[in-house]
């Protein structure tokens, strides 16, 4: 196991905290406009930050398409790029739904909204990790995305069509919480619960190998 020895938990962390930082950005673009009596931040509005929420369903419920193949690993260096071009291929048909869906900002904001609910910062360290971790933490990740949205959505009491209250301030509310919420666990729980497992397979490739030993040994 590779992590525990090349990406200590302090590394991993920092990563983490890359990954929480978009995060926590587009939560504050909610934020503003909700502690500021309506003022949106320069560039944005309440129209464009619906719309940010409309990808974010997009975002949540199939940015795990294009990460399937980066779960797999290769041994062999010749074959080491076929995950990466396999997800650039998927990557880019997902994002062309998206913009047959929602236009060419809509393409923009699922593209940026996949990256960051997904752990953006943790994919550059993808290939320290284990197939199982990177796996359960994708699943992991895809699975909360799509909870506290609905989980969300149906405490702020907002319509199935997300076109009936894009454009309202329930929307903001809705925004500022979601995203809050997702910063929050790249901060708090992923770092424990990655560290976590890669040592805990560690454990249980080095009791193996032992056995292994072990059996040897006897015959």
């Amino acid at each position: 196991m590779q992590v525990i020895k090349t990406l200590p938990h302090r590394h991993l962390l920092i990563f983490c905290i890359a990954a929480a930082a978009p995060l926590l950005l587009i939560a504050l673009l909610f934020n503003i406009p909700l502690a500021n009596h309506g003022r949106f931040f320069p560039g944005t509005s309440q129209l464009m930050l619906g719309y940010v929420m409309h990808s974010a369903f997009l975002a949540a419920a199939s940015g795990i398409f294009p990460l399937i193949p980066l779960l797999f690993s290769f041994k062999r260096k010749l074959f080491r790029f076929v995950p990466k071009a396999i997800f650039a291929v998927f990557g880019f048909g997902c994002a062309w739904l998206a913009h047959m869906i929602a236009g060419t900002a809509g393409m923009l904001f699922y593209v940026l909204l996949v990256f960051v609910t997904y752990g953006g910062g943790t994919l550059f360290i993808f290939d320290w990790l284990s197939s199982v971790t990177r796996t359960f933490l994708s699943l992991l990740r895809w699975s909360m995305a799509l909870f506290i949205y609905v989980t969300l959505q149906l405490h702020l009491n907002l319509d199935v069509d997300i076109e009936n209250w894009r454009n309202t301030r329930s929307a903001i509310e809705f925004g500022a919480s979601y995203f809050y919420i997702l910063c929050l666990l790249e901060v708090v729980l992923y770092p424990p619960l990655t560290w976590y497992l890669e040592y805990r397979l560690q454990g249980e490739q080095s009791y193996s190998r032992a056995l292994d030993g072990f059996g040897k040994a006897m015959e």
